[in-house]
């Protein structure tokens, strides 16, 4: 009976296999023919999502990431640096803007 457990529990040898992180995934792009804007967006590997956009009918390009947890920060057509927080819902840019809270209470200068 001992034989059979220790059959029963035998494993063959298995080869040592380094990890491999998992391939990262792959951008996506969508263009508004009506707009002229064309949107790709990267997944990051920390969760994070970077967006590219551009407009062949302007030439304004723009970047922003979007994190995980939904904060948002950007550089638009202009130039201007963003920053977008989530949880509070505070917008904050470097041409002057702001704006505090969420939905009809939302307030901006």
């Amino acid at each position: 009976m001992a034989t059979a457990a220790v059959a029963q529990g035998y494993k063959p040898y298995q080869p040592y296999k380094p990890y491999s992180p998992p391939a990262p995934a792959q951008p996506k792009t969508s263009y508004d023919w009506q707009s002229g804007n064309r949107i790709t967006a990267t997944p990051n590997q920390d969760g994070s999502t970077s967006i590219r956009g551009s407009n062949m009918n302007t030439g304004a390009m723009w970047r922003s990431t979007i994190e995980a947890n939904g904060d948002q920060r950007g550089v638009d057509s202009r130039g201007n640096m963003w920053r977008y927080n989530e949880s509070t819902g505070s917008y904050m840019s470097s041409d002057g803007t702001t704006c505090i809270g969420k939905g009809a209470l939302r307030t901006c200068n």
